[in-house]
């Protein structure tokens, strides 16, 4: 401190003495600031506040996530985020452009000053990816764009097709896995495909070497209903974050100066659904027109929770003469099929609706439109409709 490097200044300035023995004494006892730390003060000492420190910390588990990243990357030129603009995926995808986004500028200008060359510069591919399907709210892709560009990561938007595989339609308990086997095989095709174009390839004949990336954190693996881990450990997916728990990664974010650290998760569209209701692509489109018209009535904020949960779907996603009916809303006719949904609210917008019968039949006629029939308006819970993952079979003798 510079208090003390002064007083020990003076202190040296001034002609010794031969010490008495109850100077000797005090000599030996230890100072003041270590017997009696409660005595320090941020006027006396410039310490710094407890957040301040604590700051530091994370500032430093930052860096040591960067470092660990880099190092776990190997030989490969390629590094590709699965993202979504949620906090898990924002972190990791800050944590790999700053392992291998490179030091320069964007297109390397600057990186000849810095002694970067050519096959370094190749060792730096690294962008985010995000999968664009009816599962992905226009909101969400609109705020994975804007992340990643706070990052200053480059990002791709990649067209998949799980809604092809009839077992992710079927919605029986396995549509994440084979949403996430669908996810990073075509991420995985579209690196390898880019590949002819990229710096690398151009001045080496070595095949180009792809590590895909998510944001799967401590809280995810100990949950044994999520089968997309399945298929990422199948891909061979590194999960920088895999020991951080989900608080931990939003105070990391939060000091990366991660806009979104604190929205809440935004999962896809098809976690909506209660399990056997059909992953159609009409009725995601329904469910985010819902939810967008809840969060106009409500004025619902980013941070906060809100979801329409899909119970049943009698239609089995189409409409026939036996399950259609007609209602109105004034001079507007909407056709409604027999879907059955749950409101689902953070608590104070709970009490807020069932204390406004008004509010009440406004968040009805809504969600009619959208073809759906409050069958129950309820406190918000984080949840998941996937089953257990299969025994694996034991291997014959």
């Amino acid at each position: 401190m510079p208090a003390a490097m002064a007083t020990l200044a003076r202190a040296r300035a001034v002609p010794s003495r031969a010490p008495s023995a109850r100077a000797s004494l005090r000599s030996r006892e230890p100072p003041r600031w270590i017997t009696r730390p409660k005595r320090w003060s941020r006027a006396t000492t410039n310490a710094a506040s407890p957040s301040e420190y604590d700051d530091a910390l994370l500032a430093a588990e930052l860096e040591s996530l960067v470092e660990d990243t880099r190092a776990a990357g190997g030989d490969a030129h390629t590094h590709v985020v699965a993202f979504s603009g949620g906090v898990d995926s924002s972190l990791c995808a800050y944590l790999v452009h700053r392992a291998f986004g490179g030091v320069g500028g964007s297109d390397g200008s600057d990186d000849e000053e810095k002694g970067i060359g050519v096959d370094d510069r190749a060792k730096k591919n690294a962008y985010a990816a995000v999968g664009v399907s009816p599962s992905l709210p226009s909101s969400q892709l609109e705020m994975a764009r804007n992340i990643a560009q706070s990052i200053g990561i480059p990002l791709r938007e990649v067209h998949t097709n799980e809604g092809l595989v009839p077992a992710y339609v079927a919605n029986e308990g396995e549509s994440c896995l084979h949403c996430k086997n669908e996810l990073y095989a075509t991420l995985n095709a579209v690196a390898l495909d880019a590949k002819s174009g990229s710096l690398f390839s151009a001045t080496s004949k070595d095949p180009v070497l792809v590590l895909m990336y998510n944001g799967t954190n401590l809280d995810d693996r100990a949950d044994p209903t999520r089968l997309g881990l399945m298929s990422a450990a199948a891909h061979g997916v590194r999960s920088p974050l895999q020991n951080t728990p989900k608080e931990r990664v939003r105070q990391l974010a939060r000091v990366a100066g991660l806009p979104n650290w604190n929205l809440a998760a935004a999962p896809c569209l098809r976690s909506r659904l209660a399990f056997g209701v059909p992953a159609l692509e009409r009725t995601l489109k329904d469910v985010e027109a819902a939810e967008e018209a809840v969060r106009e009535i409500l004025r619902v904020r980013p941070e906060e929770n809100m979801r329409v949960r899909v119970l049943s779907d009698l239609t089995g996603g189409e409409e026939t003469e036996e399950t259609a009916m007609t209602v109105s809303f004034g001079e507007e006719k909407k056709s409604v099929f027999s879907k059955r949904a749950a409101l689902e609210l953070d608590p104070h917008h709970l009490r807020v609706v069932e204390a406004d019968a008004s509010l009440r039949e406004a968040l009805r006629e809504a969600l009619a439109r959208c073809g759906f029939e409050v069958a129950e308006t309820r406190a918000f819970a984080s949840g998941s409709v996937a089953k257990l993952p299969p025994r694996m079979p034991r291997e014959k003798a």
